[in-house]
């Protein structure tokens, strides 16, 4: 079937090593030259918050047959050749470059480069190579103690501990280039060591395993053997302890948050292998996780062998699960079988929130389907919420959109996430109907594409050669269109039903049906009443809910957010306090974008002590973090 394509036929290519790919957010040379290995040599300075020292890229250049095609592919998009005849391009963002050196034959020869601001490319000259398969170039830099996207550092007093300063990265979608200078795609897998040096007594965590410490200099060596992108790429550095919850999981975190983590989290070793059963063996022997932060701009993030989680996970009552859950399904579908440029984000995210769900389902023994179709439905009502921000038409609100000049940060929502794993329960339901079925294609798929990179064509090729005989799918309205998907499913069961009563009951929420709900319903409850368009949404009704149920004694902060949320939108003034200290403390987008969002569209008399407190705020927060609130706030919308 013809799809709409945001690549060219001439990049399927059966060869991953040399497979031609379209990438809009990066002007590297990737398919001209490869990175294969990449190799860290770098000293942490919390005095100047900068990482210095060099970094050594192991290129194979590509044939000159695939050098000219990809020019063909760049040139049409506007932007520099991707081949650029004999340089050498990678992404690089606010890098402080010293020098360039071409590392053959045991000699070391100085190159000749120049930065691109404006592009953020280091270009470097590539004459009178050797004829060697593997090209070392070695480049000595810094990276910027104000400009750097990919690194947070934190004062001692920002931590919990309030002892040492910490220093943790986030680089998805395309931080990793001021980080170090690399193919920032998706589409180049690289392995990589790394040898990095940090003031005692701290301790450095990598998305790799520890291969050795020097305990005189504080030095940390890690290897990761198998090939990950950029976006992948981790590393943390603070007071932190750790505690064994299996032979193959450690959780990692501040010394006084370690007893919380041991009880949140205990359960590790379960899902992980509940996650095996479904998908087949783990790939990267250990599962090991952080605890970071609260500025910590994200829920999980899947890094490879050390997944960064946030502290908002620990409500106290293990409730919040899904998300390590999440993350972990990501060592299958992102991290073995991954999207070969942002534009198909929801190969990675849409996969692993439909797989998330089946997990979730396969741990409980008795209601299984039941609390599958429960979160299948939260995560359709926080698709609806994703797609009334945006707006129905919102180009963004389609799978897979174009990404020419824009950050697939200002694009990233949760409808790549939702949209994408209703497509496939669609699938699963509706085209195979069967669950076994489906459940040996999704095997056959990350045997298929695991280590390797694929687009949505490469998807459909794949579900429609192994399912020759099923009806036909409406690819165009699913992935093409914007707004909600072209079906609405029914994920109706007595837990969903338990809620969507007491959101359209004309009285008032009584205490002793709050407290009948267990932390997902009351979450799910509140999502209920965000998206409920009657009036009965009002002062009134949420200034009665909280004095039936005492909404402030929740911990919870998918919880405490909602009612947040609910609580501007009316304009009810009692929790005022808590909201700010909320944002005071919390740095998670999915958390602070929509309580600014809501500020802005609901009470703008509040917006200049909003400003106020934002503008006073934000140096304590992730960069990351505030470019999205600015967009928000700016925005004319």
């Amino acid at each position: 079937m013809t799809t709409n394509k945001s690549s060219n036929d001439q990049l399927k290519n059966e060869s991953q090593s040399t497979r031609l790919f379209y990438d809009p957010n990066s002007l590297s040379s990737f398919n001209g030259y490869r990175i294969v290995h990449t190799h860290f040599d770098l000293n942490v300075d919390f005095n100047t918050n900068i990482l210095d020292g060099y970094v050594q890229l192991d290129v194979e250049p590509l044939n000159n047959e695939l050098c000219e095609c990809s020019s063909t592919i760049k040139t049409e998009n506007k932007e520099i050749p991707n081949n650029h005849g004999n340089q050498f391009v990678l992404d690089s963002r606010h890098l402080n470059i010293k020098k360039v050196l071409l590392k053959s034959n045991n000699t070391e020869n100085l190159l000749s480069f120049q930065v691109d601001t404006e592009r953020e490319s280091l270009i470097i000259k590539m004459n009178d190579l050797s004829n060697d398969s593997i090209i070392s170039i070695i480049i000595y830099y810094s990276t910027s103690n104000t400009k750097c996207t990919a690194l947070q550092w934190l004062t001692k007093e920002q931590t919990a501990d309030r002892k040492y300063p910490y220093m943790f990265s986030q680089c998805q979608a395309i931080h990793a280039r001021s980080l170090y200078p690399c193919q920032d795609t998706p589409g180049v897998k690289s392995t990589f060591t790394a040898k990095i040096t940090c003031p005692k007594p701290l301790t450095v965590l990598m998305s790799g395993l520890q291969t050795k410490y020097d305990e005189n200099t504080n030095t940390f060596y890690f290897e990761q053997k198998q090939a990950i992108p950029s976006y992948l790429i981790a590393i943390a550095v603070g007071q932190l302890v750790s505690y064994d919850l299996s032979s193959r999981i450690r959780v990692w975190t501040e010394p006084s948050m370690i007893k919380q983590c041991q009880y949140e989290f205990e359960d590790a070793e379960i899902f992980l292998t509940a996650a095996e059963q479904l998908l087949g063996e783990y790939q990267w022997k250990r599962y090991d996780f952080l605890v970071l932060p609260p500025s910590f701009p994200y829920g999980g993030m899947e890094n490879p062998c050390m997944n960064f989680l946030t502290p908002t996970l620990l409500a106290g009552d293990r409730s919040l699960i899904s998300t390590i859950v999440h993350e972990m399904t990501h060592s299958w579908t992102g991290n073995l079988v991954t999207n070969e440029n942002w534009e198909h984000f929801w190969l990675n995210e849409g996969f692993t929130s439909f797989i998330e769900a089946k997990i979730l389902g396969n741990l409980d023994k008795t209601n299984g389907k039941e609390v599958r179709r429960f979160h299948a439905a939260q995560q359709w009502e926080d698709l609806k919420t994703s797609i009334d921000t945006w707006r129905p038409t919102h180009p963004y609100t389609c799978l897979v959109y174009r990404l020419n000049n824009i950050d697939p940060d200002d694009a990233y929502s949760s409808v790549q996430y939702y949209k994408g794993a209703a497509l496939l329960w669609h699938l699963e339901q509706n085209i195979v109907g069967s669950e076994s079925n489906f459940d040996e294609f999704l095997r056959s798929y990350i045997i298929k594409f695991g280590r390797k990179i694929l687009n949505t064509d490469d998807f459909i090729q794949y579900f429609e050669s192994y399912f020759p005989q099923v009806p036909s799918v409406d690819w165009q309205s699913w992935l093409y269109t914007p707004g909600m998907p072209p079906i609405t499913h029914d994920f109706s069961t007595q837990l969903e039903q338990q809620c969507r009563q007491l959101a359209t009951q004309q009285s008032s929420i009584t205490k002793e049906q709050m407290n009948m709900l267990n932390p997902k319903q009351v979450a799910y409850l509140l999502n209920l009443l965000l998206n409920n368009q009657q009036s009965k949404i009002n002062y009134d009704y949420i200034k009665q809910l909280d004095i039936n149920c005492d909404m402030s004694k929740y911990s919870n902060c998918e919880i405490r957010f909602r009612w947040y949320q609910l609580c501007i939108r009316v304009k009810y003034e009692k929790p005022l306090d808590d909201i700010f200290k909320f944002l005071d403390i919390i740095g998670r987008m999915k958390f602070v974008k929509p309580l600014y969002t809501e500020f802005k569209s609901s009470w703008p008399e509040m917006m200049p002590r909003v400003q106020t407190f934002f503008d006073e705020h934000k140096k304590y927060m992730n960069l990351i973090t505030v470019k999205q609130i600015e967009i928000r706030l700016n925005s004319q919308n």
